[in-house]
């Protein structure tokens, strides 16, 4: 029960993936170590501190892209979630109470970060009243080469970029990025990291599966020069198209989130965890409450104490469809540098772009 990337397989080697962690928390190896072990141990032993060891802070719920396989797309998301930018006065009362005491935030959620007038400066903001670890998600399509110095020298420590598929595969699903541009901005990056003498921001590159399945090596081989490290993920079913029947859960299923993050949504609204995309159990606001008081609340008590007791997917539908309960299948292949990579799949869900 202690990881929430159950769906993510890791393409890079043991010796990359361990050059990425030391890179990643390079300026602060010690504590970045303790948060790599309260990450996995306070879900097993089912104990939190006062502040959570991370946060993400959604600066857009809105997007520049309708990828096929997203939920933002749909009219469900649109009439539950609104589409908006988080204020600077909000974005500012946070990190002036977590800083020094949340280790880690990630300046996305649903939207693109990037959509954010102040996306930068709320990095450096950040840094300024001690985060450690700060991170972001993005689809790349306004990065540039200003954007890029502007992230190094914030400094960002760590990037992801969702990268489905290569060549006309990405540009289909990505449209109206276009991959050729997108590999000329990774190249690009890498050198002004050079430039710069340093190795933060550590990118990873991550695709959807069925994207790249019928040739991962070819991905692999891409990025791997261009990227810290590869990962891809199996196809959630955000689009809520399992019937019930299709879907198989875990057994005593008890979920680690409710013991490692916190979740603020642009509009200020708490959610119960990260998976809970659709606003479906608010459990408090930042404009009336502080952080801590809503990690160690009645509400977030409530929640921790349903998945105590492996209730939480009869409790909250955002449980029931989330893809962390659901049960895997593992299926091993060797084709990425004569490396047996296992890839573990949903039991009963389809692994097709839409589905």
């Amino acid at each position: 029960m202690s990881g929430t990337n159950k769906d993510q397989i890791i393409f890079s080697s043991l010796k990359d993936s361990l050059a990425y962690h030391y890179k990643r928390g390079k300026g602060h190896l010690i504590r970045y170590a303790l948060n790599r072990y309260r990450w996995y141990n306070q879900p097993k032993y089912q104990k939190t501190l006062d502040y959570p060891e991370h946060i993400d802070l959604e600066l857009s719920s809105a997007c520049n892209m309708k990828c096929p396989m997203c939920y933002t797309t749909t009219d469900e998301f649109k009439q539950k979630v609104p589409r908006k930018t988080m204020e600077w006065e909000t974005i500012k009362k946070v990190l002036d109470e977590i800083g020094g005491n949340v280790f880690s935030i990630r300046l996305s959620l649903r939207g693109e970060p990037s959509l954010h007038k102040d996306f930068i400066r709320v990095m450096k903001y950040a840094k300024e009243v001690g985060i450690q670890e700060v991170s972001t998600l993005t689809n790349a399509l306004k990065l540039n080469e200003q954007m890029m110095r502007d992230m190094i020298e914030a400094p960002l420590d760590w990037l992801t970029i969702s990268v489905d598929g290569i060549d006309e595969t990405y540009n289909r699903i990505r449209k109206p990025a276009k991959f050729d541009d997108l590999l000329t901005k990774l190249r690009r990056f890498k050198e002004l990291k050079k430039e710069y003498g340093t190795q933060k921001p550590v990118i990873k590159i991550q695709s959807v599966w069925p994207a790249i399945k019928d040739n991962p090596q070819a991905y692999f081989d891409i990025f791997k020069p261009l990227a810290d490290q590869v990962a891809s993920n199996q196809l959630v079913d955000y689009l809520g198209k399992d019937g019930e029947n299709q879907i198989q859960y875990q057994k005593n299923f008890s979920c680690p989130a409710v013991y490692q993050r916190l979740i603020i949504g642009s509009d200020g609204t708490v959610l119960m965890c990260h998976n809970d995309i659709y606003n479906e159990h608010p459990i408090g606001s930042v404009y009336d409450q502080t952080i801590k008081e809503i990690w160690n609340g009645a509400a977030m008590k409530k929640v921790r104490e349903s998945h105590k007791n492996f209730k939480g997917v009869e409790d909250y539908s955002a449980c029931k469809k989330c893809y962390l309960p659901r049960s895997l299948e593992e299926v091993e292949f060797t084709s990425l540098d004569n490396r047996k990579v296992q890839v573990n799949q949903f039991k009963g869900r389809a692994q097709e772009v839409g589905l």
